[in-house]
């Protein structure tokens, strides 16, 4: 078997395997059982550890982890069937063989092209669906670094040790500091979100892990308060609407909507003409809201409800008296 081949057998093995271990699986057992090297085993888990999620689809975020020796799959797409892929997971593993082609790997071209072939062939009718997921996704530098703030708040948030963030306010695009207890991660709205006690304001807060400019461990532990719920706060905080939600209506120009993509926060999109988007949600709450619509600055507009208008025109003047 020749080296490409071998090493697209372990990326299908080694994902779900160690998915099933919710405490991980150790380094030195896991390079044991598929038969290389330590330096070889980190270098495939450094691979897999770039492919971040499809556009439209991020339940199936690959993320993994090596701390203290053990590797863990957080989050992971569920490969237990590498026979039988989803058009996702079809996807994740052309953006790996196309990651090994621009490694400098050059004299496994030929071989790298040819498994991408049985891979898709493995897929049959997915196979198209899953190459226009992998044509419509970049894996770039931006994503990369979120992807690593993302393991980094997953550690933290599991062995409950504090972090220092730089964050980037909407309002200005500086990046200020802050300590942060990461009490969780969740996905909302094709965003990820790190939920837990931010020691400047002395609350529980919302960050958006696309917008940390930069984050270190701290050596000092928390506690999670036994009241907190990280679903329910997500629930109630990240707009999931009950029956009474409000319904608002969101207009974004042709750049606002080439910005969104396919990432729409639920509702309905409709077209308002010359590449605008009409987006109507219920909304419980509008902190989610004015959060979401903030960054689009003059490419968003809220035509109703007057109350969601008044929110956001607050907020803004929040930040602006902040500055």
């Amino acid at each position: 078997m020749n080296t490409s081949s071998a090493r697209l057998r372990r990326l299908l093995y080694l994902v779900p395997h160690v998915a099933r271990r919710a405490g991980g699986v150790r380094l030195d057992e896991l390079a044991r059982e598929l038969n290389v090297d330590r330096e070889e085993l980190l270098a495939d888990l450094d691979l897999l550890a770039q492919v971040g999620p499809p556009g439209g689809d991020p339940g199936e975020y690959l993320l993994i982890t090596v701390e203290k020796g053990r590797v863990f799959v957080e989050l992971a797409q569920r490969l237990t069937r590498p026979l039988r892929l989803t058009p996702a997971e079809g996807c994740s593993l052309l953006l790996g063989l196309r990651a090994l082609r621009r490694s400098g790997i050059a004299p496994y071209d030929d071989a790298l092209a040819s498994a991408e072939h049985k891979l898709l062939r493995a897929l049959g009718a997915d196979a198209r669906a899953a190459q226009d997921l992998a044509d419509g996704t970049v894996v770039d530098d931006a994503t990369q670094v979120s992807a690593r703030h993302l393991r980094s708040l997953l550690l933290a948030a599991r062995e409950r040790h504090a972090v220092e963030i730089d964050y980037e306010a909407t309002s200005t695009g500086r990046a200020d500091r802050r300590g942060l207890e990461p009490y969780g991660i969740v996905h909302h709205g094709g965003t990820w979100y790190v939920i837990g006690r931010c020691r400047r304001k002395q609350d529980t807060r919302t960050f958006r892990v696309d917008r940390i400019a930069s984050l270190r461990a701290l050596d000092d532990r928390f506690v999670v308060p036994p009241d907190f719920d990280l679903e329910a706060y997500r629930r109630e905080r990240l707009f999931v609407p009950s029956a009474d939600a409000a319904h608002v209506r969101i207009r974004l120009d042709a750049e606002g909507a080439a910005r969104v993509g396919t990432a729409w926060p639920g509702g309905t999109v409709s077209d308002a003409g010359d590449g605008a988007r009409l987006l109507e949600i219920d909304c419980e709450g509008f902190e989610w809201l004015v959060g979401w619509v903030l960054p689009f600055g003059r490419h968003a507009e809220i035509l109703a409800p007057p109350e969601a208008r008044a929110a956001l025109v607050a907020r803004v003047r929040e930040l602006r008296a902040r500055q």
